[in-house]
């Protein structure tokens, strides 16, 4: 399926970002001129930032795991110092706007794939039966379809946008 296929089935469904796009999303609506200054974000760009904000909007509901945003804010927590109280705030917000899929870490570490993925795309996968993922990570994505799960790589949308 087209990736703007797999936008409108899962509108009602929901969307989950994948780590990377977190942190993006998160440094983007700190302070957007940040994207291309800080080391997690320098690969994307203003208009990447644009593209998930609008992507956003288009999903009645956004779905995350406590293991990504565990992983978004050690990530953003990179930022200088100085910038980790308006960081917080912003990782706060994200917080509140996102529907929070709760699963024992024993669960996803008993997956097959956890040791060549890691837990937090364990859960990811075991976690997003029925929800759009949104990433930039190849292999992760193909886990997903090899698994029958719809993700979308960024690159793909890239195209569109």
């Amino acid at each position: 399926m087209e990736p703007l296929e797999l936008i409108e089935k899962y509108r009602d469904k929901g969307v989950l970002l994948d780590t990377n796009l977190m942190v993006l999303l998160a440094i983007g609506l700190y302070k957007r001129e940040r994207i291309s200054s800080f080391k997690r974000t320098d690969k994307y760009t203003n208009r990447d930032f644009s593209l998930m904000i609008g992507l956003l909007g288009q999903f009645q509901q956004r779905i995350t795991t406590p293991h990504i945003l565990t992983e978004t804010d050690n990530l953003t927590r990179q930022l200088p110092t100085n910038e980790h109280a308006a960081i917080a705030a912003t990782m706060t917000l994200l917080i509140d706007e996102h529907f929070e899929i709760r699963r024992p870490s024993a669960y996803a570490a008993r997956h097959p794939r956890y040791a060549d993925v890691g837990l937090a795309d364990c859960m990811t996968i075991t976690a997003t039966e029925g929800v759009l993922v949104l990433t930039d990570d190849f292999r992760l994505a193909n886990i997903l379809s090899h698994l029958g799960r719809d993700a979308v790589n960024i690159n793909h949308l890239r195209t569109f946008n």
